[in-house]
């Protein structure tokens, strides 16, 4: 009784990793292109960090920090800048 436990325990458990292997490693050329590109754009009080690395297999993203600067000339003709505010930009590919 106990090894018929094992076995059936067994098979349900390898069905399980066939069918999600089957559904990781099988992708449509519509799906892959569907992560060709994307950028997103977020201002901010204060630099933030994003996400980089891999989300899914073969897309990986990936992010910058933009300061948003404001200049002002005084009277000598010297450009003064401060950062205002930041930008992410977020992009996966």
């Amino acid at each position: 009784m106990r090894s018929r436990n094992l076995i059936r325990r067994t098979a349900a458990v390898g069905l399980s990793l066939a069918v999600l292997a089957s559904l990781v490693f099988t992708t449509s050329e519509a799906e892959a292109q569907r992560y060709r590109y994307e950028e997103w754009q977020y201002n901010t009080k204060k630099p933030e960090r994003g996400y980089e690395g891999f989300p899914a297999p073969g897309v990986y993203c990936s992010y910058r920090r933009e300061p948003n600067r404001v200049c002002t000339t005084d009277k000598r003709g010297r450009e003064t800048c401060k950062v205002k505010s930041w930008r992410l930009v977020q992009w996966c590919s």
